[in-house]
Formats: structure tokens, C-alpha cells, sequence
């Protein structure tokens, strides 16, 4: 892939995002009467925009987010279609429908590609390693013939024939295309690397795809988003426990822009069945942030209304900007602190 054409793929998935999750805001508001004013990608100062009916619809220079402004959202007094002149939990719903439309695309991903091209089912698990053309790595027990003269369960494969391995897909190819005969393996076992002349066997038992019926695609796709759910907050966990890893904002912590976007990059290079999976997997992560109880956030902004149901009036409108003000800042803080520890990575 071009750098032009990876650049290309990388705004538009992101791009892709963002409208999803400001989508949830405006649809939700526009379905409740609330006055849109403003529906932007990006912050800062604008690039272009279009004024649409009551609504501005814009392009701004900060691709870090996006934001969509509802009339009376910063407690004015904005009328009777206005964000605070309507029930709490139709503006509860207002707040977090981008969230819950970011958490529901992994679940419709995974059940579009699990119902259509079935999902793969190994008894003796097919790892990849790194989907880095430089660093090809499937470690593939069970694969073929294994013992003193073949492959060995813990074995990193590196090519078939001379093509390189770099994810299941080119090991399934180019050992298929031998249709049953010899091929040459090169490994990377111990840190030394190998190569041996095996025959492919056809095991039964060792799995491969499942076609799945709907029901059970549906139930499978959400199993799938919920242990992803539990992989990110375990992978949290163990940056702030492990202190040899500096916890979550030292140099191995969490990845800011800089590096969510090498991330991307990486695996945009790997393929389509690579890629399609991964956009799950950042919109799940941005849905999750976003829902943090944290000022400036959706989660930040649905706290205050669940105060507001709790003392039975709201907090004064001035003094919540200024809450959400300083998250804000200590936000943007923080992104400058993550952006600088991937440039240094």
C-alpha cells in the first residue's frame, strides 16, 4: 500500500469514527426537538463549513475528536427547544448515544464477518505474533508433521516455499497450493533459524473455519466484543500494576494520537482481514473513554445529569462549564504527555 493510499485509509477511519459517535449526539437530539447547532469534525479554528437549516456542519483543523453543540448546552436559556428544557432522560440519552453507537459497531462487525465468512475454530491455538512486515511471526503448533524432523509446537514460521508468512491467511495459502506435496518450512526456533522439508497433513481434528448460522454469529459477536472489552481493561490494569512497565503514562503506557496512528498504519498494511476487526476495536476504545466519568467527557456530562436526579435540581449551570473546563485542560495535558512518550517509543 502506497503511503498516500495508507495515509487516505487512516483519515478516512478515523474520520469514520468520529461521525459515528457525533451521529449518536445529533440523531438523538434531533429525534427529542433539540436545536443542532453545530456539528463539527476536528476542534480549533475551522477549515470549511456549510451551513445547513439551523445547523453548521464543519471541518476544523485538530483532528482530535469532534463535536456536535446543542442550543442552551451551556446553560443558556435557549427556549423551549433548548438542551436543558427537556426531561433528564431524554438529554441522558442525548449524552450518551455516541458511546453506545461506538460500542455497538465491533458487535456488528464481528457479526458481518463471522456470519459471512465464519470464524476460525483451532483447537491448538494459531498466534500472530506481529502483523509487521518486518517482524513476520505465527507461531503455528499442530500445523504440520511436528517432532525431532519437523515443526515443533512453539516454532515461529517465517516463510513456506520462499513466501513469507506474515499472518494465518499466507501460511493457509501457499500450504494449500502444495496441494499434499513437500514443502519447504523456514522457522525461527530459540532464536536460530531453521529450515526443514515437510509433507502437509489434513488433521481433522486441529479445527479450522466454522460457518455459523445468525443466532449464533449474533452470539458469538457479542462474546467476541465483551472479551475485548475485558482484554482493554486488563491491559489497563496491568500498566498500572506493573511497575516495570512505568504504569499508564510512563514510556510504555498507553498510546496517544502519535501512536495509535503507527498502530494503524501497521495493520491498514496487513490487509483488509486485519483492518476490519481493528476499526472494532478503535471505536469500542473511544466509546469506552468517551463514557469515563471524567469532566469533558460524555461520561463526565451524564454524571452531572445523574446528580441532577439524585439532588432533584441541577448543578448551576456556570459552575459545571467551569468543571468541564478544567477537564478540558488537564485532557489536553495528558494527550501532549502520551504524544510525547510515542515519539520517543
Amino acid at each position: 500500500m502506497s503511503g498516500a493510499l495508507l495515509a487516505l485509509v487512516i483519515v478516512l477511519i478515523f474520520s469514520g469514527i468520529i461521525i459515528l459517535h457525533e451521529s449518536g449526539h445529533y440523531v438523538s437530539a434531533k429525534l427529542a426537538g433539540i436545536k443542532v447547532e453545530q456539528f463539527s469534525v476536528g476542534f480549533g479554528p475551522m477549515l470549511f463549513g456549510r451551513q445547513r437549516g439551523e445547523t453548521l456542519y464543519a471541518v476544523r483543523a485538530i483532528p482530535l475528536g469532534g463535536f456536535v453543540k446543542l442550543a442552551g448546552m451551556d446553560g443558556t436559556d435557549a427556549g423551549p427547544r433548548g438542551f436543558n428544557a427537556h426531561p433528564l432522560w431524554q438529554r441522558f440519552i442525548v449524552i450518551v448515544a455516541g458511546s453506545a453507537l461506538n460500542l455497538a459497531l465491533p458487535v456488528l462487525i464481528f457479526f458481518g464477518t463471522i456470519a459471512i465468512a465464519g470464524d476460525l475454530d483451532y483447537k491448538a491455538p494459531i498466534e500472530v505474533g506481529s502483523l509487521d512486515s518486518t517482524k513476520p511471526a505465527v507461531s503455528a503448533p499442530n500445523v504440520m508433521p511436528t517432532g525431532p524432523a519437523g515443526i515443533r509446537p512453539g516454532d515461529v514460521i517465517l516463510s513456506v516455499d520462499g513466501h513469507p508468512v506474515n499472518q494465518y491467511n499466507d501460511l493457509h495459502r501457499w500450504v494449500n497450493a502444495s496441494n499434499g506435496a513437500p514443502v519447504t518450512v523456514t522457522v525461527r526456533r530459540d532464536g536460530q533459524t531453521q529450515t526443514y522439508t515437510v509433507t502437509p497433513v489434513y488433521d481433522q481434528d486441529s479445527g479450522g473455519f466454522v460457518n455459523y448460522g445468525p443466532l449464533q454469529a449474533a452470539g458469538l459477536s457479542i462474546q467476541r466484543t465483551g472479551d475485548t472489552i475485558a482484554g482493554i481493561f486488563g491491559g489497563i490494569y496491568q500498566l498500572a500494576t506493573d511497575k516495570r512497565l512505568g504504569g499508564l503514562l510512563g514510556p510504555k503506557g498507553i498510546e496517544g494520537p502519535v501512536g495509535i496512528v503507527k498502530t494503524t498504519a501497521q495493520v491498514a498494511q496487513g490487509g483488509g482481514l486485519n483492518l476490519i476487526p481493528f476499526i472494532g476495536f478503535l471505536s469500542l476504545s473511544l466509546g469506552l473513554v468517551n463514557i469515563l466519568p471524567f469532566p469533558a467527557l460524555d461520561g463526565g456530562r451524564a454524571a452531572f445529569l445523574v446528580i441532577e436526579a439524585i439532588r432533584g435540581r441541577p448543578v448551576d449551570p456556570a459552575r459545571e462549564q467551569m468543571v468541564h473546563y478544567v477537564g478540558l485542560a488537564i485532557l489536553f495535558g495528558l494527550i501532549g504527555l502520551v504524544t510525547y512518550n510515542d515519539v520517543l517509543r
